[in-house]
């Protein structure tokens, strides 16, 4: 992996530059008309010439990483945490993982300026193979604990940088027998119930169609458009593997498929049932953290009417500037299973990465694209879900069955 680019040693490549392009211009000088000039004079302004030249591609790359990294601290001072250390890992290994707005806009503008950096005279210089490992982003807070909307499950669970396989601790069952307790008698034992769970990181990648290498040369920003893409596919499937899924073969341990969570069966109408498990949840002593709903049951409860009359249920239990039910913040998803929802404790969910971050690769050496000048890219990271208490979870039934 590439060092990071710092200002002071953007500083040095241009001082060395400077004094390449200065060797260059006084051999000139001293010699007068080139087509005068022998093989060693020659040679000697090529070798300087060459030095300064790739300098330049030096410099020119360091300040695309440079202006990356400040939009970072920029979208990090709004949200009023460092959204990563110097060596660009997760604050404190732990966070929100942040794959849409500003945060995976510069992922993909990292993934585009290493892909088709500019030459000397402003072209692209699409390169044959390579890749880009970017630090999996992280919010310090989730945009709800800010008062704005989520724009995806994934930025409201907390998320941990670990090892690949790992062990974590999860409560199956709470019995708290606390009591009033005469002088001398023995106390009360509560249960805890808790066991261990053997967890594993799981890849999640997808691999882009072959792509012609002069689309990318001539065609602006076309190679952001693909890094936009790829990682847009990511997350949908990682958010789908989180809420669903069943832990065979390489598939996550997703929410819905863990034993032990609670069920709201659908009570006459969807405002009724997100109520209702709004009680089951705090009933086990969770406190309701997240809906997670798909848009087309957000549409219903948005136009949820109070009577025949068509009043709509503005006033009521909907807010919808906030995108809160019943007073509970709501993230919508495309990745839930067909007429269901989520009820979340926040503190009873979260999500498992590893510190390599998300990879993206590009070759020209797949099957024949070398031959017709083609490339593709792939993106992939490594993740798993972490359910501490499953009765921390409501799976609702969004319709009648």
């Amino acid at each position: 992996m590439t060092p990071m680019m710092t200002k002071s040693k953007l500083a040095e490549l241009k001082t060395s530059a400077l004094a390449a392009t200065t060797a260059a211009r006084e051999i000139a000088e001293q010699h007068g008309d080139p087509n005068r000039w022998d093989a060693k004079t020659r040679g000697d302004y090529d070798a300087e010439m060459t030095k300064a030249r790739n300098l330049l591609d030096q410099i020119k790359t360091g300040q695309r990483d440079l202006e990356i990294i400040e939009q970072a601290k920029g979208l990090a001072a709004e949200i009023g945490e460092p959204l990563m250390n110097g060596d660009r890992s997760p604050v404190n290994g732990d966070g929100h993982v942040a794959l849409t707005g500003p945060a995976v806009k510069a992922m993909a503008r990292a993934i585009a300026t290493r892909m088709a950096p500019v030459d000397e005279h402003g072209r692209k210089a699409l390169l044959p193979a390579g890749s880009t490992v970017t630090t999996v982003p992280m919010l310090a807070e989730s945009p709800i604990a800010l008062g704005r909307p989520a724009l995806s499950l994934l930025e409201v669970l907390g998320a941990t940088a670990r090892a690949p396989k790992y062990t974590y601790l999860r409560q199956i069952t709470r019995t708290n027998n606390a009591a009033p307790v005469a002088l001398g008698a023995t106390k009360p034992t509560s249960v805890l119930g808790l066991t261990e769970v053997d967890a594993e990181l799981h890849v999640i990648a997808h691999i882009s169609e072959p792509i012609p290498k002069y689309w990318l040369e001539d065609t602006t920003a076309l190679e952001q458009f693909i890094g936009d893409e790829l990682l847009y596919g990511l997350r949908q499937a990682l958010e789908a593997q989180v809420i669903k899924g069943d832990s065979t073969g390489e598939n996550l341990s997703g929410i819905v498929s863990v034993s032990g969570i609670q069920t709201q069966a659908f009570a006459t109408d969807l405002l009724t049932t997100t109520r209702g498990a709004i009680t089951k949840a705090e009933t086990a002593g969770h406190e309701a953290g997240v809906f997670v709903l798909a848009p087309a049951d957000w549409e219903k409860l948005e136009l949820a009417r109070t009577d025949t009359a068509g009043q709509l249920e503005l006033g009521g239990p909907i807010d919808r500037a906030a995108r809160k039910l019943w007073g509970v913040p709501v993230v919508l998803s495309l990745g839930l299973p067909a007429s269901t929802g989520l009820l979340l404790d926040l503190s009873a969910v979260g999500l498992s990465t590893d510190s390599a971050g998300v990879e993206t690769k590009w070759s020209e050496n797949v099957s024949d694209d070398f031959s017709k000048n083609q490339l593709r890219a792939r993106v992939e990271g490594r993740f798993e879900v972490d359910v501490t208490q499953p009765l921390g979870v409501v799976k609702i039934a969004t319709a009648a069955a």
